[in-house]
């Protein structure tokens, strides 16, 4: 286990300093403008790259390594996940930093941003749980043309939202919520239930993945 994840990070090591460079600029970017939350959104782009930029060099020698070392196919697909968990930290680090940075320059602060940083990592937690699969099954190339597709996803989420909105029963229970919580309330407990929905969505990710990985001709 640990001399795949050494494995990864070495693929990574070459795009550590691109990876660096832009969070910089992120995070500058963002306390410059008085919007501290920029790096942390952009963190998900740079969160997701990093996770699946060392998928192409094993594609490249068609996972033949396999054959010949004592790790079995289902610690080999534990340690890509737990690269990407490496991801997700750093996703976390980087906007708590930009937070930080931005309340001791700018003196913000938001109540929300624990909530709104849970959003981020369920959507990294959701994007990571479908691109893996379909890089195994489908190869990472296609994957990257789902996680196109995938952008869409939220965009065609908010309108749906609103159409559904519309919809008296549902604009009764909207009111009946609000009679109930806060706004900061029904932020948080919907960004906690994102959250957990994708970690158990992570979960069935991986057993589909081994499922996949075991499965697999080299």
């Amino acid at each position: 286990m640990k001399g795949l994840i050494l494995k990864d990070l070495y693929c990574l090591k070459g795009y550590a300093r691109q990876y660096l460079l832009l969070m910089a600029f992120f995070m500058i970017f963002g306390i410059s403008t008085g919007n501290s939350h920029y790096a942390m959104w952009m963190s998900l782009v740079i969160g997701l790259n990093f996770g699946f930029a060392a998928f192409p060099t094993d594609e490249a020698g068609g996972y033949a390594y396999m054959l010949s070392c004592p790790v079995g196919r289902r610690t080999y697909v534990q340690a890509r996940y737990l690269i990407h968990m490496v991801g997700a930290l750093l996703m976390f680090a980087c906007s708590l930093i930009s937070e930080i940075l931005g309340r001791l320059i700018n003196g913000q602060a938001s109540e929300i941003w624990l909530a709104e940083m849970a959003v981020v990592l369920g959507l990294y937690l959701f994007y990571t749980s479908i691109l893996i699969p379909v890089s195994y099954r489908y190869g990472v190339e296609k994957a990257r043309i789902v996680l196109l597709g995938m952008i869409a996803l939220p965009v065609v989420v908010v309108f749906l939202s609103v159409r559904l909105i519309e919809i008296p029963a549902l604009e009764e229970l909207t009111r009946a919520a609000g009679r109930m919580f806060t706004e900061e309330q029904m932020l948080c407990y919907g960004a906690l239930v994102v959250f957990i929905f994708c970690l158990l969505l992570l979960g069935i990710s991986y057993l589909l993945s081994v499922k996949i990985f075991e499965k697999k001709e080299f």
